[in-house]
C-alpha cells in the first residue's frame, strides 16, 4: 500500500488535527452523557471509552486520507520487529528510573513554583487511577492512542518537511499542549523529545509505547495515599538513589545510541 498526503499534516494542520480531536472527544462524551447511567460507568471511567472512540473518529478519517495501513503505522523500519524489541527495549528500561525520578521531581518544582487552585487540583486528581478501567487507559490505551498520533502521524509527516530537530520539537511541543495545563506541558514536551529521537532513529512506535506505558505506570505504581499529599510533597530521593539512576540511565543512553547511530533515513522508513 503506497502512502499518499506523505506531507500531511504540515505545523499548522497538525495544530487544528490536535483541536480537532478534542472536538471529536467533545461530540462523544456528550453522546454518551445521557446514557452514562444505562452503561452504570462512573463519568471518570467513562473517558477511557470517551478516548477510544474520539481517537478512532480521527485516525478512521486519517489513515483512509493518506492510504496508510497500520502495520506501516506502527513499525516502518525495515528492522524486524522481534529484533527491535530484543535489542531497544532492555535499554529503554535502563533509563527509566532516571526519566522517572527526574520528572516527579520536575512535577513538584511546577506545582511549587504555580500552586494548584482547587479546580486544578480536581481535575488531576480525576486522572489518578482508582478503578481497573482508568489503570488500563492510562497504562494502555493512552500511550498506544497518543503515540500513533503524535509521533505516528504528526512526526513522520514533520521529518518530510522540516529539519530534524525542529520536526522533533515541534512535535514534542503539540504533545506538550494536548494535555491543556502547566504542570504536565513541560513534561510532555521534554519526554516528547526523547519519544521524537526515538522515533526518528527507529521509525517504529513499539519502543516509544513501550517507554511511554512503563513511564505511565511508574506513575500510577508511585501515586499512593492521598492524592491531595502527594501534590503537596517534594520527592526527597537518596543521593545513591540518584547516582544508581544516573549510572542505569547513562547505560541505557550509551546504549541506545551506539545502537541507534546509523540515521533512521538509511534503515528505510
Amino acid at each position: 500500500m503506497d502512502e499518499k498526503h506523505e506531507t500531511f499534516p504540515n505545523a499548522l494542520e497538525a495544530l487544528m488535527l490536535v483541536i480537532a480531536l478534542y472536538m471529536a472527544e467533545y461530540l462523544v462524551g456528550a453522546a454518551l452523557y445521557d446514557v452514562r447511567g444505562a452503561l452504570s460507568m462512573e463519568p471518570r471511567d467513562l473517558g477511557g471509552m470517551i478516548m477510544v472512540l474520539g481517537y478512532g473518529i480521527v485516525f478512521t478519517a486519517l489513515m483512509g486520507y493518506k492510504n496508510l495501513s497500520y502495520r506501516a503505522l506502527f513499525h516502518a523500519s525495515s528492522a524486524s520487529r522481534p529484533a527491535t524489541m530484543l535489542v531497544l527495549f532492555p535499554a529503554l528500561g535502563l533509563t527509566l528510573p532516571l526519566i522517572f525520578m527526574f520528572m516527579v521531581t520536575l512535577d513538584a518544582a511546577l506545582m511549587a513554583l504555580f500552586p494548584m487552585t482547587a479546580q486544578e487540583r480536581a481535575m488531576l486528581g480525576s486522572l489518578n487511577a482508582g478503578s481497573v478501567t482508568m489503570i488500563v487507559v492510562i497504562c494502555v490505551l493512552a500511550p498506544v492512542l497518543e503515540e500513533m498520533l503524535f509521533r505516528g502521524i504528526i512526526l513522520r509527516s514533520f521529518l518530510g518537511q522540516y529539519p530534524k530537530w525542529a520536526a522533533i520539537l515541534a512535535s514534542a511541543g503539540l504533545f506538550g499542549f494536548a494535555h491543556m495545563n502547566i504542570y504536565q506541558y513541560v513534561g510532555a514536551v521534554i519526554i516528547g523529545v526523547f519519544l521524537g529521537w526515538l522515533y526518528e532513529r527507529t521509525r517504529s512506535l513499539l519502543p516509544c509505547i513501550a517507554l511511554h506505558a512503563a513511564y505511565n505506570t511508574a506513575c500510577i505504581m508511585a501515586d499512593q495515599g492521598d492524592a491531595d499529599a502527594a501534590q503537596d510533597a517534594f520527592p526527597a530521593f537518596a543521593a545513591s538513589t540518584w547516582l544508581l539512576a544516573m549510572l542505569l540511565g547513562a547505560a541505557g543512553m550509551t546504549i541506545l545510541y551506539r545502537v541507534l547511530q546509523e540515521p533512521a533515513g538509511r534503515r528505510g522508513r
